[in-house]
């Protein structure tokens, strides 16, 4: 027996459509299923939750985008039962990093193999993060995009537009970045992006070393770089190649606390979590994908 979560708002209203194509196929091949359709955020939790206490499922299926599937991922991430994914939503940078299929059916036939590999995912204050933390200028663009009704018109353009109408209001700040046993600290800090794909905001290759089973974080980190620079640069955290600029820091480990003075906001997973101060830690291994 398979659960579905289905958030039917997610990527514009898609994720109802491509709910009735999945149900559709399920039903040809007899294939048996639960479905709950979320009605809020934070309700994909619950239903999880309740999922892994009540037993009986070989997966819990997220029909939605980045965020579904951190709210499920949040709740299966160190049991034994598997997270299975059809992407629907906006940016889609979990299904980008792990190479499933767009197309509904495609990505269906992947998680009806059942074929399981545990990925790491990472601990924030308790909360698990399933790809990836910004603090600083993206989730500032992250708090506007959710907060208009760019998401509905432009899909995952939105982040783009969503850069622009940020950045002259964005002020960089210092940071103090600890990571494992080494200290560094950075004057002037537009960003920094923790993760363990190498992919966030709708397809920017922001930490393109990082890969999700190798025990490590890839951090990196935008400083000293003025508004004309930085737009100049900005295109080429598409194709990863901003890695080779000056202002720009690349490290990694296992553990990694950021301070920002002043606090910054901060944004896991595409959604808004508080403020620095952080600390995020690795936890290997710990989620079994379809």
């Amino acid at each position: 027996m398979y659960l579905f979560i289905v958030n039917p708002i997610s990527g514009n209203g898609r994720g109802k459509g491509i709910w009735g194509e999945i149900q559709k196929a399920l039903d040809e091949k007899e294939i048996p299923y639960q479905v709950r359709v979320t009605e809020y955020q934070g309700h994909a939790v619950l239903i999880t939750q309740e999922a892994v206490e009540q037993g009986g499922f070989r997966a819990v299926i997220a029909v939605g985008g980045d965020g579904t599937v951190h709210e499920v991922g949040n709740c299966l991430a160190g049991t034994q039962l598997p997270l299975g994914y059809i992407p629907a939503g906006t940016g889609n940078d979990f299904a980008t990093a792990e190479k499933i299929p767009s197309q509904p059916l495609q990505a269906l036939e992947r998680i009806l193999k059942h074929e399981a590999r545990a990925i790491d995912t990472a601990k924030v204050n308790g909360k698990v993060i399933i790809g990836f933390i910004g603090i600083g200028f993206d989730a500032q663009v992250t708090q506007h995009v959710n907060g208009s009704s760019l998401k509905k018109w432009l899909g995952k353009f939105s982040y783009l537009v969503g850069v622009f109408r940020t950045f002259f209001r964005f002020r960089p700040a210092r940071f103090t970045l600890q990571i494992d046993e080494e200290a560094f600290t950075y004057d002037d800090v537009w960003l920094a992006a923790i993760s363990n794909i190498p992919n966030y905001g709708g397809g920017m290759m922001i930490n393109p070393g990082a890969i999700n089973d190798d025990g490590i974080l890839q951090v990196c980190c935008v400083y000293q770089i003025s508004r004309f620079e930085l737009l100049r640069m900005f295109p080429t955290v598409y194709w990863g190649t901003h890695t080779s600029h000056p202002s720009v820091a690349l490290h990694q480990g296992a553990k990694v606390r950021i301070q920002a003075d002043p606090p910054l906001p901060v944004q896991i997973d595409g959604e808004i979590y508080g403020e620095t101060p952080m600390t995020i830690e690795i936890q290997p291994k710990s989620l079994l994908i379809l």
